[in-house]
């Protein structure tokens, strides 16, 4: 072998509709795939196990905890002997299928311990010939640390932050070590189900408003954000598996019938915590309300409230919008 091995990492807890292509795709490059599996039922293990570079890892802690996987994946990647390279991928994310005509790849099998490498999202339209870009809030395109060289000795620090998060080692004090990739891309599935990520983000809310408190005008914005004034570009040929060059098509391997999994996370919390403790959040969708028979129990101003959250969702930037949400925000919502 010419370079260093290749290590895929990711978690999954039923993503059994997606695990297919993720499997397949990252097999083309991926000497070992290291997959932390929250008890899934959905037939994710069984895939997963029929492939001999798969090391399938049971996390049996089933809270949510990006800093809990990544400590049990970065650990288990580093019980590999040899010099190596660390890539975390959500089970949801492929690399585009032009990787390896790229001079990034190459910068990628030729780096040194200690190299950070950054990569952009591409966001897949369910319409199979789309996708829309990841932007900081100045409107910039966003890259994620998503691949470490590994020196076998910088720890895995989140830096107190348990969601969003980078899920490698990031020696963030040498700058002289990060790069960026720009010839190829992460391929996101993340809103290609769209009754999946409604439920997914709806979850996340839950998530986020346990783990860090936020507002509830913070989290309706972060999470029931509108496709409306989303810039659309072409998807790339030469970014798709197809079944003539690799065996198989990217989309033709995804299930995106309705899934049941996520939603049944959130009863749970329910169950667990009280449906009192979410009132203020905005997840009260009228489908998921009827379809588990939930206790809407939120107040006339609270709906009155997220009734407004959902109906600016297209205009959430302008001025107007803007200066009430800083108005709630000021008032504790």
């Amino acid at each position: 072998m010419d370079h260093p091995l290749l290590i895929c990492m990711t978690s999954t807890r039923n993503y059994g509709w997606v695990t297919s292509v993720f499997l397949k795709a990252n097999s083309l490059w991926a000497d070992y795939i290291i997959i932390a599996d929250q008890h899934s039922t959905d037939g994710t293990r069984e895939m997963s196990l029929k492939y001999s570079n798969v090391i399938l890892l049971d996390n049996d802690d089933l809270e949510y905890s990006e800093t809990k996987r990544s400590e049990l994946l970065i650990s288990r990647a580093r019980q590999i002997e040899g010099d190596k390279i660390l890539f975390f991928l959500a089970i949801d994310e492929i690399l585009s299928a032009n990787f390896r005509e790229t001079l990034d790849w190459q910068k990628i099998l030729q780096s040194k311990r200690g190299d950070v490498f950054f990569f952009f999202w591409a966001n897949l339209s369910s319409d199979t010939k789309h996708y829309w870009k990841s932007n900081t809030q100045a409107g910039s395109e966003s890259f994620m640390a998503r691949l470490f060289h590994d020196d076998g000795i910088t720890p895995y620090n989140n830096e107190g932050i348990d969601m969003h998060t980078h899920c490698i080692p990031y020696p963030k004090d040498d700058t002289n070590r990060v790069f960026y990739v720009n010839d190829f891309s992460i391929l996101h599935f993340g809103e290609f189900n769209e009754k999946w990520n409604c439920s997914k983000q709806r979850y996340y809310q839950l998530i986020d408003f346990d783990k860090n408190n936020r507002s509830i005008v913070v989290l309706s914005r972060m999470y029931n954000r509108s496709s409306v004034n989303r810039e659309l570009f072409e998807l790339p040929i030469k970014w798709i598996y197809k079944k003539n060059e690799y065996t198989f098509d990217m989309f033709e391997e995804i299930n995106i019938k309705e899934q049941p999994y996520i939603d049944q996370y959130i009863i749970d919390l329910f169950e667990k915590k009280g449906v009192s403790r979410y009132r203020k959040l905005d997840i009260w969708e009228k489908n998921f309300v009827e379809r588990h028979n939930i206790v809407d129990k939120r107040s006339l101003v609270l709906k009155l409230i997220h009734f407004y959250l959902t109906n600016t969702k297209g205009i959430a930037s302008s001025i107007v919008v803007r200066f009430i949400d800083k108005i709630l925000k000021t008032v504790g919502v």
